[in-house]
């Protein structure tokens, strides 16, 4: 266990420190010291498959959440609680771990680099350093891999996992607080997935958080982008118009709807092609030109998100009017996910 710079051993070795210790000991070994748990015959639930000891469980702390928050600001060190120093106008705990940063850092740069898998581990081991020195663990660094757990979970155990983190991070921080916040948008885009949010205030750590069944997202909570490309046609920017539209979009996203009650996904894309071209038909005494505008699909499936937008768009579209025979075609990429 390592203090900042500038304390004395001296200050260490009162009485008071002592008590301090013993108690943030206690808490924070509550998982070995059966003494310090006042759970204490409870039985705890089994790890989640896939996951290590520190994603899975909260941390070993059963007053973590009577526990001050750090981040208040500060004008010096009576402003922040008994335990805590202010340290450039904000609240921090007194205790660290040197190794817990040294591994925060690594996993920092871990995701820098995109190495999601090696940044969790990094981050879980960072945690493990906090526990092992008696200190608490930095919001920012529960907080930071919290969110890259939500953001890269592809299993309910994982997204349980990152629940689980995030729990941790809204406990150790408060409103406002940077990391915090990208974590609370990463919970908020899971809230469709069975997720009970109210579990997030109860006193004691949950250690499930998807107890509730999952709900269809709705068309309001969807963002849709729509890209048609190609050079300058006759009708492209009408065609381009329309789909820009929000009628369009709300077409897309009823689609996304119909795709996500099947696969369970928070985002879906599809390649298609529009296709224009117009005939000619001769009326005697002047020619009139037919538009005809298709929206196609590139997958071989017949169902799925991509196919209904085709479907759909090509049922919502209206071909522009052409004075003379037209035939062209433009890829359109699209795209949905709940925001």
């Amino acid at each position: 266990m390592s203090t900042r710079p500038g304390e004395r051993a001296g200050t260490r070795a009162k009485g008071v420190g002592r008590l301090l210790r013993g108690a943030l000991a206690c808490l924070a070994l509550s998982s070995i010291a059966s003494t310090c748990d006042r759970r204490t015959g409870t039985e705890r639930e089994p790890l989640l498959e896939g996951t290590s000891e520190a994603q899975a469980q909260p941390l070993p702390d059963p007053e973590g959440a009577r526990r001050p928050p750090t981040g208040t600001t500060c004008g010096g060190r009576d402003d922040c609680p008994s335990d805590q120093v202010c340290v450039e106008s904000r609240c921090r705990y007194r205790l660290t771990s040197v190794a817990g940063e040294i591994l925060a850092s690594s996993a920092r740069a871990l995701v820098e680099a995109g190495d999601w898998e090696g940044a969790i581990t990094a981050y879980s081991d960072a945690v493990d350093a906090y526990v092992a020195a008696h200190a608490p663990v930095p919001a920012d660094l529960l907080c930071e891999q919290a969110t890259l757990m939500l953001s890269t979970a592809t299993t309910p155990d994982a997204r349980e996992a990152g629940a689980v983190r995030a729990d941790a991070c809204f406990r150790a921080s408060l409103p406002g607080f940077g990391p915090r916040e990208e974590t609370r948008r990463a919970v908020a885009r899971l809230r469709f997935q069975g997720l009970d949010v109210t579990l997030f205030d109860q006193e004691t750590p949950a250690t499930r958080f998807f107890t509730q069944a999952q709900s269809p997202p709705t068309v309001d909570a969807i963002v849709v982008e729509a890209t048609l490309t190609g050079e300058d046609q006759p009708g492209l920017v009408d065609v381009r118009t329309q789909i820009d539209a929000e009628a369009a979009h709300r077409a897309i996203a009823e689609c996304f709807i119909q795709d996500w009650e099947v696969r369970h996904e928070r985002a879906a894309r599809g390649a298609l092609v529009v296709r224009y071209s117009t005939r000619m038909r001769d009326m005697g005494t002047y020619d009139s030109f037919e538009p005809e505008l298709l929206v196609e699909k590139t997958t071989v499936a017949e169902d799925g998100f991509e196919p209904c937008v085709a479907r759909a768009l090509s049922a919502n579209l209206t071909a522009p009017r052409s004075g003379r025979v037209v035939s062209w075609q433009a890829p359109l990429e699209v795209s949905a996910h709940v925001q």
